[in-house]
């Protein structure tokens, strides 16, 4: 039976308007600075511009966005001169993912986000709603108990064992792993050019040079020789001095990140979903679920095995951005989330199994690509550094500088000698492997990945072969799913012998003729 009709929280504008502003902060610095700065002794004029507009935009949004519930579908209606109705069925909708940062937690409210398989933007926004609002949005959208009250319906979940808790401790590990410190400097750097602190009075009149002689009168005698000394030995010092201090940095910024983004992550299993907690800013609860998972990707760079660690990271079909879901670690928006930020490695495999039985990763037989595969890879590069040794040599013969044309033919021997080994242990790490249920490829030598789709996710199966692998006898297998995305670790298998190639295609079309696909 259709429900009454609901609206957003009380405290829902205050939150739209400070969204609506936090939009609006580049055209204000645009006009503060347009201004000479005369706009920053003119509140009440930016108030104007600004502020009043999105404050009575908040209010008419918040007055005039309503949704409720009928038998099978959401229904949303929005706008004032242009209105909106959105019908969405609760069979499209996967995921309703809650954020709520510190501000949403004092009050107890949260934004819920509702995305289905279309992909791209959610389908619906709530910002802000209550949690009692919010735990009924999930019983009804994602098909719980509809009679039952929130507090049962957490406690018929299961939520008292969870599949994966990740500890602080990991985090930390994580963050001495990841580089996501250099987004942290950059974000301030940005800061930093956009402000320019460096012309500003208070910047100028300081005696910095008096600062710096206090400091290294204090400092150990070392580190006056390293500033002091001209020769080029305590230059080398003091530049590996600097570059470990910016190691050093970027690593505490990195975990920091870790601790702030995802605080207290724990995965539920609810059945055939998975329901992801985690978060200090903001608090993130997201809903993968299984049924929809069209890949799973099992990667692990060298820190990574150095701690003996690895990530899981899955693709769904139609997720939306990183900011709506469990975004990966590279930042950018693709249809991957995370399963696992990071997890032994001796309980990767044991994880993926859990969550989706048909894929076993232990114990496979993998099959190698074309040994060839090294030369053809060595003989690109040296197509390619080919023109840059003429045009270093060229520079060094034509431009006024004391270095002969012929030191640039050092550059070919040293590349592609380093290109023959690491293309070698390129390819004998890469292989594939095909059991009752799933295709495996892996591929990787200092950083390593493996990817795993289930036949019934397949959606196309394709071979490939370029002029010159045409010439060399050779192709490669790709395989497309409902989710695929631009980024992350895919199913393309290279470097292949024809006739091992057509008979991969034959399988897996056969595969997909045989199988009904799950969307």
């Amino acid at each position: 039976m259709p429900t009454e009709v609901r609206r957003l929280h009380r405290w829902s504008a205050p939150f739209i308007a400070a969204g609506t502003i936090r939009v609006l902060m580049l055209p204000i610095i645009g006009a503060v600075l347009a201004s000479g700065g005369v706009l920053l002794s003119r509140l009440d004029l930016l108030s104007v511009l600004f502020v009043v507009p999105a404050c009575v935009y908040a209010f008419i949004t918040q007055r005039v966005y309503t949704y409720r519930f009928t038998e099978h579908e959401l229904v949303v209606r929005d706008g004032l001169l242009t209105r909106n109705v959105r019908h969405v069925s609760y069979e499209r909708i996967h995921n309703v993912a809650l954020v709520r940062n510190p501000i949403h937690r004092m009050l107890g409210v949260a934004t819920a986000r509702v995305e289905t398989a279309a992909g791209g933007k959610p389908e619906a926004l709530l910002r802000v709603i209550s949690l009692e609002a919010a735990e009924e949005l999930r019983r009804y959208t994602l098909g719980e108990e509809r009679t039952a009250a929130s507090t049962d319906s957490a406690e018929t979940t299961g939520e008292a064992t969870p599949t994966l808790q990740i500890p602080d401790r990991e985090l930390v590990r994580l963050g001495l792993i990841s580089n996501r410190g250099f987004l942290v400097v950059a974000t301030f750097l940005g800061a930093a050019s956009q402000g320019q602190w460096w012309d500003q009075d208070w910047f100028t009149e300081q005696d910095w040079s008096g600062i710096f002689a206090g400091v290294q009168a204090r400092a150990p005698g070392w580190v006056g020789w390293l500033f002091d000394s001209q020769t080029v030995v305590s230059k080398v010092f003091l530049g590996l001095a600097v570059l470990l201090l910016l190691l050093v940095v970027i690593r505490v910024l990195s975990m920091a990140w870790y601790l702030v983004r995802y605080r207290g992550f724990t995965l539920h299993q609810q059945g055939e979903d998975l329901r992801a907690d985690y978060g200090l800013w903001p608090a993130v609860s997201s809903v993968i679920p299984a049924h929809r998972i069209q890949l799973v990707t099992i990667s692990a760079s060298l820190l990574h095995r150095w701690f003996r660690r690895a990530s899981i990271d899955v693709e769904t079909a139609g997720s939306t951005d990183s900011d709506s879901g469990l975004g990966a670690a590279s930042g950018t928006a693709s249809t991957r989330q995370w399963l696992a930020p990071i997890i032994e490695i001796e309980r990767a495999h044991e994880l993926v199994r859990k969550v989706l039985p048909e894929v076993a990763l232990d114990g496979l037989e993998w099959k190698p690509i074309e040994a060839r595969a090294a030369r053809r890879i060595v003989n690109r590069i040296a197509i390619a550094v080919t023109p840059i040794t003429l045009g270093i040599a060229a520079l060094f013969t034509l431009a006024p500088i004391p270095v002969s044309g012929w030191q640039a033919l050092w550059l070919p021997p040293v590349v592609l000698t380093t290109a023959w080994l690491a293309a070698r242990q390129w390819v004998r790490r890469t292989g594939y492997s095909l059991s009752e249920c799933a295709i495996y490829f892996r591929s990787g030598w200092i950083g390593r990945q493996v990817t795993a789709v289930r036949f019934v996710n397949m959606q196309t199966v394709s071979m490939n072969q370029s002029p010159f692998d045409h010439r060399k006898r050779m192709a490669s297998v790709a395989v497309d799913t409902a989710g695929a995305g631009s980024t992350g670790h895919r199913i393309h298998i290279p470097f292949l012998d024809v006739a091992v190639a057509e008979g991969i295609l034959s399988r897996l079309y056969e595969e997909t003729r045989r199988t009904e696909f799950r969307w």
